[in-house]
């Protein structure tokens, strides 16, 4: 090959063949430190795979104490130097390597290390140096190698005397005596329940008395401070060269940290343990193989019981599917399908229980995966649902059972949102309109109607619907004409009212409407009839006045020219009865008109004028005084106060005082009270009539007002009395009914407004 010959550059693949055939471990490092790349070298050296140096940092694989060291070299390479030393790294079993390191540090800020294996230099080193080493030296050295262990030291030799290192120290808190031997820690040490260890049963007692090696017994060691500190302790016995026992060597490491991690660990179990115990779902657990392993007792509430089983063996558990009703497999359990990696949530299954029973539960599983993904068993929830699922069943039964009751109304039903839009209406609702408009308060006004009473339209916001949804309105009986959406006419009942939450908030609004325009429209034709009636009664009632008043006046003229003639007594008797039946005749004719006046004309057909309420009650007084007298009875007035005047027709109401009174006189017995009472209210005056005797039953109180009511079956008059008093009145626009009193037979009051009533 000339001189002028040239090789080819190396490629990336050679380099990397290079690196990895190399005798020494090659380590690199990003900036922070953190492996990138080892070649097989290193891996072989430290015992770990590629791929679990990668990613780890450098601190990891050197010693705790060393790190200080590391940074420093670090600075001193960053400043272009390379670093040259002896490193101890951590072997995957936990021994240290002794290494001969150089590294330093590329351009673009990584590390770069080269690591020799000196382990054998090392060891011929330290044999070599043995050899030359002086027993004094030898004891020496062995003590500082002692004092810098983490580990507690303890030689026991032969009479008692000890050698320890300064960590033994520093766990039993105090500075141990050579001279007193093991006596002095011997009542420091405690078995973990608690029992001092006695001298002779110190670990290092027992390995030079017995020649016993004891490894990693576990003890409690009281700090000279009051403190204890549990600690792991070995110990072995020396033999001489002679083969026999020359002292022993105990080992004490501080596992504080430990027993605290573990105390931690045991923590969280329990409070996990309390967890899964308390859970109100019940919680199945199987392993790897699919063998159910656990559960909580939620679990076995909801199955009365449990089968721990294997996953063919699942068939056990008897279910079925809620939306189809088909029996589950066994290997179509939830759990059984997580052991094979499918999550499953919310699945929906009637269960037969262990005792027989059925209940409805929600199924959910998933797998339980390693650290690296491996399943390595199945968690499965069951959550009873029972009482709810059959309450929902009960609610949708209840809802189909209040929708069938809801198409099947006569009446139409009209329902609201909280904004006034009706969203729903029954099909009565639609008979009655004629269809349905399904619109907001804004657009009410396609619903044409009008008030009865006034003749008014109904605005939108007039509604009973509009008025329940924006004020809370309740509304009831109110009387509408309406024109339905195919142009006819009808005449409804209209009621409406909020619906509210628990909290009082207004969520929208009902209406009913019931269609009363046949009704009405018999109504109507009654209202005709009985005006007809009552015109047709009045007529007669009003011509049989003046025949009826002449045959009066005939008889009596007749009776009194009988009696003057000789022998002319029976004929005058007979003419003075005859006068006493047209009397009592006109009486009835005067009560039928009296009926029709206030049934037929009401108001129009009453003079009104002012008048004073205390002269109507001393008026009626005075014309009753003289029939009470001749009965033997009393007459008490109780006026409350000044009274004021009311306007009335005053001879219709000293009629209603005169039929009152007369009904008292027909059942008061001498001898008895009337009394005839008066007091101020608030819109006129209340009188009362009143009569002492047995009181009436509460049933005839209410009863004696209407046409030809008797009390008893003592039949005094036509019972027209009464019915008289009351529409008289009412046509006053007054108000009358009967009451119990204290001591009388039975109080009648009525109340006259001081306005005159509205025709």
């Amino acid at each position: 090959m000339s001189a002028a010959t040239h090789l080819p550059e190396p490629s990336a693949a050679d380099l990397g063949t290079l690196l990895e055939h190399a005798p020494d471990g090659i380590f690199l490092a990003d900036r922070d430190g953190r492996y990138t790349y080892v070649n097989e070298a290193g891996c072989r050296m430290l015992g770990y795979a590629r791929d679990e140096i990668v990613g780890r940092t450098i601190v990891d694989l050197i010693r705790p104490d060393a790190a200080d060291r590391l940074w420093k070299s670090r600075e001193e390479m960053q400043r272009g130097g390379t670093h040259a030393g002896e490193w101890e790294l951590r072997r995957k079993d936990g021994s240290w390597l002794p290494a001969e390191v150089t590294a330093n540090i590329l351009p673009d800020g990584r590390w770069q290390g080269y690591v020799r294996d000196i382990s054998e230099r090392k060891a011929h080193e330290a044999e070599r140096e043995s050899l030359f080493r002086e027993n004094d030296s030898e004891r020496r050295w062995l003590q500082a190698v002692l004092d810098t262990l983490p580990l507690g030291v303890i030689l026991h030799q032969p009479g008692g005397r000890l050698a320890f290192n300064a960590a033994a120290e520093k766990i039993l808190g105090v500075k141990l005596s050579p001279q007193r031997g093991s006596a002095q820690y011997a009542g420091r040490v405690f078995h973990p329940d608690g029992r001092p260890v006695p001298a002779e049963r110190l670990l290092s007692a027992r390995a030079l008395a017995h020649a016993e090696t004891v490894v990693g017994e576990e003890f409690v060691i009281r700090h000279e401070d009051g403190t204890h500190i549990p600690v792991m302790s070995s110990a072995a016995p020396i033999r001489g060269v002679d083969g026999r026992v020359a002292g022993s060597v105990c080992l004490l490491q501080d596992i504080t940290e430990r027993v605290r991690a573990e105390a931690s660990v045991r923590d969280k179990q329990r409070l996990l343990q309390g967890i899964f115990d308390i859970l109100p779902v019940g919680v199945w657990i199987a392993d790897a193989a699919g063998r159910i392993v656990s559960n909580n007792p939620a679990g076995e509430r909801v199955w009365k019981g449990a089968r721990y089983v294997p996953v063919a063996e699942y068939g056990e558990y008897k279910g079925w599917w809620v939306d189809t009703g088909k029996p589950i497999a066994a290997e179509e359990w939830a759990l059984a399908r997580a052991l094979k990696g499918e999550t499953s949530t919310g699945e929906l299954v009637r269960i037969q229980c262990f005792d027989g029973s059925f209940k409805t539960i929600i199924n959910s599983a998933a797998p339980l995966r390693e650290e690296h993904g491996a399943i390595a068993g199945a968690i499965v929830v069951n959550e009873d649902i029972t009482a709810l699922h059959e309450a929902q069943e009960k609610q949708r039964a209840s809802e189909q059972l209040l929708r069938t009751v809801f198409d099947l109304l006569p009446v139409g039903v009209w329902i609201a949102d909280r904004e006034g839009r009706i969203t729903l209406s029954n099909p009565a609702g639609d008979r009655i309109w004629r269809g349905t408009r399904l619109v907001g308060p804004e657009q009410y006004a396609e619903y044409k109607g009008w008030w009865v009473d006034s003749g008014k339209p109904i605005g939108p916001d007039e509604w009973g619907l509009s008025r329940a949804v924006r004020r809370g309105e309740t509304s009831r009986g109110e009387l509408i004409r309406i024109q339905s959406f195919d142009g006819s006419f009808r005449t409804v009942i209209n009621w409406a009212a909020p619906i509210r939450s628990d909290a009082g908030e207004i969520t929208g609004a009902v209406a009913v409407n019931e269609d009363v325009t046949s009704l009405q429209h018999t109504q109507e034709q009654l209202r005709a009839a009985v005006r007809d009636r009552e015109e047709i009664l009045a007529t007669v009632a009003h011509d049989l006045r003046n025949p009826l008043s002449g045959l009066i006046m005939g008889a009596t003229a007749a009776a009194h020219q009988a009696r003057a003639l000789p022998g002319g007594e029976p004929v005058g008797e007979l003419a003075a009865s005859l006068a006493d039946i047209a009397k009592r005749m006109s009486g009835l004719v005067d009560d039928l008109l009296a009926v029709a006046v206030a049934s037929t004309g009401g108001p129009s057909m009453l003079r009104f004028e002012p008048v004073a309420a205390s002269g109507l009650i001393a008026r009626a007084a005075d014309a009753a005084r003289p029939l009470l007298a001749r009965e033997s009875l009393q007459l008490e007035l109780q006026v409350a106060g000044e009274l004021p005047q009311v306007h009335a027709d005053p001879a219709r109401i000293l009629r209603v005082f005169a039929n009152l009174l007369d009904n008292a006189l027909k059942y008061t017995s001498p001898p008895g009270r009337i009394t005839i009472g008066a007091e101020r209210t608030a819109g006129g005056v209340r009188f009362s009539v009143a009569n002492s005797g047995p009181a009436l039953p509460p049933e005839q109180l209410g009863a004696m007002f209407r046409p030809f009511w008797q009390a008893g079956r003592d039949r005094r008059g036509a019972g027209l009395g009464l019915s008289i008093c009351r529409s008289i009145v009412e046509a006053h626009g007054g108000t009358i009914w009967a009451e119990p009193a204290q001591g009388q037979r039975v109080r009648v009051c009525f109340v006259l407004p001081r306005q005159p009533a509205r025709a």
